[in-house]
């Protein structure tokens, strides 16, 4: 990749959920090919074994290992987390990438809608409990994999206040790409709000877009979604391409302790104005720890 040409990444700790393919191994395997210690966080174990061998194959001195994490039961997310401490190893980028995308409707086993669950809880619940550790290993990154459709919604009921009943919908009131598109302003009001508090221990975190009408396993869902990303695939990037501005903003020197910003094409853009209302981004905030406490009976962090 074209964007670490000559980067030596030996001595750094990287963790990349939903790595096990598409955007997120290009991401993993990019670091890892440039000597950093890459951990992939995955919830099927099977696919992120073959996902370390590939790796392997490219280079077999790669430092590269796979855990288990199922960000749509928040206790596994705190498992992960636990065992992942036990290592002792600093954490210098985390790569919140994993996600979902137009599943059927369904809740999971903490009663969230899954969409809402997967792409913003379960990465919230895994910061939460790592901020610790980016901290000490500061200068560190978190990077948060978003979307340009986050333009296409909002979160907030008619009187600006924030609406769970729009975050995790129930069945009558659910529509697929509706849901994903909330998740994924969550992410770039998660992203900012972390940078607003983390930032002065010397941890950024910025939001990503990866590109347009890219095909991926999260599309499997639905044969609509298939048959679309099917055609559109001769003009959408590739994956590695996709993977390039989650690596640019990982290891960019010029952004270092720069945050609080949202990347498309390893370019600064503007995300919606609702996606930069610091009142937004601490209500989603405040409300993700209430949802986690209530479930789990403990503070989030």
């Amino acid at each position: 990749m074209e964007i670490l040409q000559g980067r030596d990444l030996t001595g750094k700790v990287v963790l990349v959920t939903g790595a096990s393919s598409g955007i997120g191994f290009e991401t993993a395997k990019s670091f890892a090919l440039h000597g950093a210690h890459v951990i992939l966080a995955c919830r099927n174990m099977s696919r992120a074994s073959e996902a370390v061998s590939h790796i392997l194959e490219e280079w077999h001195k790669a430092k590269v290992e796979a855990m288990t994490l199922d960000l749509a039961v928040l206790r596994s997310v705190q498992h992960f987390a636990e065992a992942f401490k036990a290592k002792n190893v600093p954490l210098h980028v985390l790569v919140c990438n994993a996600g979902t995308f137009a599943p059927p409707w369904s809740l999971t086993k903490d009663g969230l809608e899954t969409t809402f669950q997967v792409n913003h809880l379960g990465h919230f619940y895994l910061v939460q409990l790592l901020q610790d550790v980016l901290c000490r290993s500061a200068p560190a990154r978190v990077i948060v994999v978003s979307s340009e459709s986050h333009r296409f919604t909002d979160i907030n009921d008619s009187s600006g206040k924030l609406d769970l009943s729009r975050l995790s919908p129930s069945r009558s009131d659910y529509w697929a790409m509706l849901a994903y598109n909330r998740s994924k302003l969550c992410n770039l009001l998660f992203s900012n709000e972390l940078h607003r508090r983390l930032s002065p221990r010397g941890v950024t975190s910025n939001a990503v877009h990866p590109g347009n009408m890219m095909y991926s396993a999260i599309h499997r869902h639905s044969w609509v979604y298939k048959l679309l990303f099917t055609l559109a695939r001769p003009f959408t990037k590739s994956m590695q391409q996709g993977a390039a501005t989650t690596v640019y903003c990982a290891v960019a020197p010029e952004l270092e302790g720069l945050g609080g910003m949202y990347f498309n094409n390893c370019c600064r853009c503007l995300p919606s104005e609702e996606a930069q209302s610091e009142e937004t981004a601490r209500a989603l905030w405040e409300l993700s720890e209430r949802l986690i406490q209530d479930r789990l009976g403990s503070p989030s962090n």
